[in-house]
């Protein structure tokens, strides 16, 4: 499915400060993260992308865009992207110079951090370990912007009442983490409009939560766009709906 590219929501305030995706060309994203990237949980095999893909072909558009990444699943016509089953953002890291020189992305949405949790990080440590992330997507492009979503924090087990705590304190610490990386970084407050109840299996998102993620991902993602025209946003899925300055703080 080819995915439209969405008319700019940028607050007058904002354009000023960096100005928005040349889209005049192939807009290409990448979806960066371990299995909730992937669509684990999910019905289809597609967790967000699908969702999102809809989102976009929901309002009117004049660009396209398409996945980018070494990695398929699920089943829409694009299926790529690059979520690693498993994967630490430190694994992340030792790979994204390759996928980024291969795939040239001009916007990644980065998701991870649990399996971090999962395995003993601390939150410190996993905030460094974002830093380092962001820095070589940021070093691979002069141009790339970068959507960093937050982890919604997994619920099941024993060992997983640490894990969650442990992610809580990453997240708490993710807005300066990406206030430092400079302005071609943006968060997306996941945890804001996904809960534990969207955890099917209490790590993966269900699809009502990969739904509810791709609309964070579509507002967080839209103010980045410059396209002709006037667009809608969607019809807001979320039971309580939420301001953008919520979903997207930065």
């Amino acid at each position: 499915m080819a995915l439209p590219v969405v008319a700019s929501h940028r607050p007058a305030a904002a354009a000023t400060q960096l100005p928005p995706i040349d889209t005049s060309q192939h807009l290409r994203v990448m979806p960066l993260g371990d299995s909730i990237t992937a669509g684990t949980g999910s019905s289809t095999g597609d967790g967000y992308r699908l969702e999102l893909a809809r989102y976009m072909v929901d309002v009117q558009q004049i660009y396209t865009a398409t996945w980018v990444g070494s990695q398929t699943s699920g089943q829409q016509s694009n299926p790529h992207h690059e979520g690693h089953s498993g994967w630490t953002i430190a694994d992340l890291s030792g790979s994204i110079g390759g996928w980024m020189a291969t795939y040239q992305p001009d916007v990644v949405l980065v998701h991870a951090g649990v399996n971090d949790a999962r395995q003993g990080a601390d939150a410190s440590t996993m905030a460094s370990r974002m830093q380092v992330l962001l820095g070589r997507i940021l070093a691979a492009s002069p141009t790339v912007r970068v959507i960093v979503g937050d982890v919604i924090p997994p619920w099941y087990g024993t060992q997983q009442d640490i894990a969650s705590v442990t992610v809580q304190r990453f997240d708490a610490m993710l807005p300066d983490v990406v206030a430092a990386a400079g302005p071609r970084v943006s968060l997306a407050r996941m945890s804001a409009a996904v809960t534990t109840s969207q955890l099917g299996d209490g790590l993966h998102p269900t699809d009502t939560g990969y739904r509810y993620m791709a609309w964070v991902w579509w507002r967080c993602m839209s103010p980045l766009l410059a396209a002709d025209g006037i667009t809608r946003a969607g019809a807001d899925p979320l039971p309580v709906p939420l301001p953008q300055s919520v979903l997207c703080p930065s």
